[in-house]
């Protein structure tokens, strides 16, 4: 009887899945950069419109990391990542790139909005057109 490892079967299967692991995990990747970045959108946009009050980028980053569209995806990459261990690295950077790219747009929002609510009854500050009164909820 001939050895399985000869004819490189096996070999070719152990490759095959790991491909398909990681093109799963590219998948959700994907999904959670665009689910990530339409729910920063739409919390900048209920901050603009003053329907949300304002916390710090990272409470907000936080916030949606741990939301209800987000943890399935996460979820399932992270299950076939404790399968193919050596994609770990991959999707910790992608992640972290993640989440650099969309809190830097939430803090780029709440730089000014912190301006306004903390300069905002500046008497000479409105003067100078460098602020209107303050409206931003604290």
């Amino acid at each position: 009887m001939s050895s399985p490892y000869t004819n490189g079967s096996i070999r070719e299967q152990e490759m095959a899945s790991r491909n398909h692991a990681r093109q799963e995990i590219s998948r959700m990747l994907a999904i959670e950069a665009t689910r990530a970045a339409v729910m920063v959108a739409y919390v900048i946009g209920r901050i603009q419109q003053q329907l949300q009050a304002p916390k710090s980028p990272e409470a907000l980053w936080n916030d949606i990391v741990n939301s209800a569209q987000l943890v399935p995806v996460r979820r399932k990459a992270d299950q076939n990542v404790a399968d193919y261990p050596q994609f770990s690295g991959w999707v910790n950077g992608q992640r972290q790139q993640i989440e650099r790219t969309q809190t830097q747009r939430l803090r780029e929002l709440m730089e000014p909005l912190d301006f306004q609510r903390r300069f905002g009854n500046c008497a000479r500050l409105q003067e100078l057109h460098l602020v209107s009164p303050a409206r931003i909820p604290a």
